[in-house]
């Protein structure tokens, strides 16, 4: 009899994981299905307004005869918004110290044009920034700014060589070793008042060499440059924070974001179609990167996604028993695909960092201007630069990490409160308790997410890292371990210690898969809406907020772009991609630390990642500001908490299918965990091969890089040919060809 009602409570069991999984998927589906609705009619009515801004733009630049626009082909690129104080308005010590005035004569130190204008309520005052071609050019000169060669022009100046410093160059390709053109993806420092190279560079519409993201990046290494570097020396983010400014960012240029919206916002793209080098030509190689990894993980995931939607329907054949014959064979395929999935992304990544002239950025990336320290000489080559001790770097370090594995014990006690909450359900008989504390599981991981997220960025300014990439490396590394343990301790738990302390019902496999799946569907609606909704309706809220009454008055003044442009939300170039990524960081956790118990995660990932694709496009180019263009050489530590994701799902998933699941439940304890071994190191050991097997570095790349190197060389730096028969003629010169009747000149 205990034995009928155990085969009962597990067919029970089975019909209602089923159940639920097949209402995650419709979930998911009709989510998915609103959002990208909703999204395609925002976008649609949006593109409607820009055309006719594009056109009034355009009519209002003939209108104007903007002698600065006429002789340089482009006008302003940044925007400063200051407050209006009240006259009883009380101000910090910082904020009087650093006055709008201030400010504006710092702009003025550095070589900047402004002009400034009032908001239509007279509450805010913008102040437009650019700065001359000339200006531009020393700045690009000054921090070596590597700019594109002219692949016509370049050859003719190899043809021809440089008399008195270099003979003729004729670079060919007898044997097809690469695909790209000699001349191809060069890229060389800019040179300023050197004539002999100006024609080198690429001209854009303006005939300038600096296309509108070379020049917002420019002017802000001038803001940031200090007074001997002919500098601003602003910390913008710091008067900002300080209130000494409203904001700061960049112009959309509406004519170029047109053209990059026409090839971009369809809604059918294919993930491997995006136009990626108009996206990092408009947003800069740091969100340019970011596309290409989303694009490339969407396209990498329909494989593993046909493979576990039809592993899905053996399951569910099998009254939805997760120890299906086909399971382990279907984890084994998961861990040998991401290692394919990495080894070809670090080919694809290094082969952008060539074709975008970012190879070795991170070796000259300039320092911030929030870094302190000592004022010295550097021990390398004698020039000014700020010393900060090692001693005091370390032991900033070291008081993070310490507070930071205090908040994980605090995670840890949350994960177990969520559990106490499942045995009381459990004992009480609370219809669905389980599912009802899975969602109170997956609404605690994303408050606590967002209150350590906070605490963290705290902690990495209190390290003082002297780059952009080493800070952002720094936040990477604290903020995911938090992130892996908030995400994943449940599920571990269930997985690996449940069934030895209360016990799962049933099934634990059944339980996790459950659980996995309600997690899976409450970030994906959840994160997708407060992305997309809460920016939406904010945006809403804040632009009736700041023209109200203009449009009842008749003789109130028409907001300005920049004043638009104000209105609209903020994309941080470094927390804006930050979180994105983090965000898919722990939904391919998701998918692959569990995919034995949930065979369906590889399919609700590529649905997931291919709506993350519209959803972050529509939102960069419609709903935010203009994002500050960055240079990126790679995706930075994100690859390698990929790399360690990889292996700890070769671990787990080796685990579920030898411990949690019931195939090799007639084992004994011994036997399973010597096969437990012998699986996961013979997974570990054929994924070390097939990553040595993959070149991490195409040879077609390889060569380009060194025809980089070599042409730059001589065209720009001007290295003069080996003389290699002046050489051999004074080696001959010197041979001694007399044979003497004895040796007349003896030691």
């Amino acid at each position: 009899m205990a034995d009928d009602d155990e085969s009962a409570a597990e067919a029970s069991t089975g019909s209602s994981g089923a159940g639920t999984t097949i209402g995650a998927v419709l979930g998911i589906s009709l989510v998915l299905f609103v959002l990208l609705y909703g999204l395609l009619k925002i976008a649609k009515a949006y593109d409607a307004k820009l055309r006719a801004r594009v056109a009034d733009i355009e009519l209002s630049r003939k209108k104007s005869r903007d002698a600065f626009r006429v002789q340089n082909g482009y006008s302003w690129d940044w925007v400063v918004v200051f407050k209006v104080l009240e006259e009883d308005e009380k101000t910090k010590p910082f904020q009087r110290e650093h006055s709008v005035k201030w400010i504006l004569s710092k702009f003025a130190q550095g070589g900047l044009q402004m002009r400034m204008f009032y908001s239509v309520q007279n509450d805010e005052v913008y102040c437009k920034l650019r700065a001359t071609l000339e200006r531009l050019e020393k700045e690009a000169d000054r921090i070596d700014y590597k700019l594109p060669l002219d692949p016509q022009a370049l050859q003719k100046t190899a043809e021809r060589g440089r008399e008195g410093k270099w003979g003729p160059l004729l670079i060919e390709d007898p044997h097809n070793q690469c695909p790209f053109g000699p001349y191809d993806y060069i890229y060389g420092k800019y040179e300023y008042n050197r004539p002999e190279v100006a024609h080198l560079y690429r001209r854009y519409e303006n005939n300038t060499p600096f296309k509108g993201s070379d020049r917002i990046r420019l002017i802000w290494s001038i803001i940031k440059a200090r007074p001997h570097e002919a500098g601003c020396f602003l910390d913008m983010p710091k008067l900002k924070k300080e209130k000494c400014v409203l904001t700061y960012f960049p112009l959309h240029d509406y004519k170029e974001l047109f053209e990059l919206e026409a090839k971009w916002l369809k809604f059918f793209m294919k993930p491997w179609d995006q136009p990626l080098d108009d996206v990092k030509d408009y947003f800069g190689e740091k969100v340019g990167l970011y596309f290409l990894w989303l694009g490339h993980y969407t396209t990498w995931l329909i494989a593993p996604s046909i493979v576990g939607f039809f592993v899905w329907i053996h399951v569910a054949s099998k009254d939805n028993d997760p120890n299906a014959e086909s399971v382990p064979a279907f984890a084994i395929f998961v861990a040998l695909w991401v290692t394919f999935l990495l080894e070809y992304w670090k080919r694809k990544e290094i082969t952008y960092s060539m074709r975008w002239g970012t190879n070795g950025f991170e070796a000259t990336e300039q320092a911030r201007p929030q870094f302190t320290g000592e004022v010295s000489k550097s021990p390398i080559d004698g020039s000014e630069t700020l010393y900060f001790p090692t001693r005091e770097r370390f032991k900033r370090g070291l008081t993070s990490q310490f507070i930071i594995c205090g908040l994980i014990l605090v995670v840890i006690g949350c994960v177990a409160s969520i559990f106490v909450l499942k045995f009381i359900l459990a004992r009480e008989e609370v219809a669905n308790g389980g599912v009802y504390a899975s969602l109170v599981n997956a609404v605690v991981i994303q408050v606590l997410n967002a209150v350590y997220f906070n605490l963290a960025l705290k902690f990495n300014d209190y390290e003082n890292h002297r780059t952009d990439t080493e800070y952002e490396d720094a936040l990477i590394a604290k903020v995911f371990v938090f992130q892996f343990v908030n995400s994943y301790a449940a599920l571990f738990y269930i997985a690996f210690i449940k069934a030895g302390v209360d016990g799962c019902i049933v099934n634990c496999m059944v339980e996790l898969s459950q659980g996995l799946g309600t997690i899976f569907l409450t970030r994906l609606a959840v994160g997708n809406l407060t992305e997309v909704g809460v920016p939406y309706v904010m945006g809403k809220i804040k632009e009736k907020k700041e023209l109200q009454g203009v449009a009842d008055d008749e003789y109130a003044k028409e907001p300005t772009e920049a004043e638009k442009q104000f209105l609209m939300a903020e994309y941080d170039v470094l927390l804006g991609s930050f979180k994105d990524y983090a965000e898919l960081m722990i939904q391919h956790g998701y998918g692959t630390l569990f995919v034995a118990a949930y065979p369906l995660a590889m399919l609700v990932s590529f649905f997931a990642t291919w709506v993350e694709v519209r959803v972050d496009a529509w939102k960069l180019c419609q709903q935010c500001r203009r994002v500050e263009p960055r240079t990126a050489e790679d995706i930075g530590t994100w690859y390698t908490i990929l790399e360690l994701l990889s292996t700890i799902a070769v671990i787990t998933n080796s685990a579920l299918v030898v411990f949690t699941g019931d195939n090799f439940e007639s084992l004994g304890p011994a036997t399973r965990v010597w096969l437990f071994v012998v699986l996961e190191h013979a997974l570990l050991l054929i994924k070390y091969i097939l990553a040595l097997i993959v070149p991490d570095l195409p040879e077609e790349v390889d060569i380009q890089l060194k025809r980089q190197e070599f042409l730059v060389s001589k065209v720009i730096e001007n290295a003069e040919d080996e003389q290699d028969d002046d050489l051999t003629t004074d080696v001959a010169e010197s041979i001694d060809m007399t044979i003497r009747a004895t040796d007349d000149d003896q030691l």
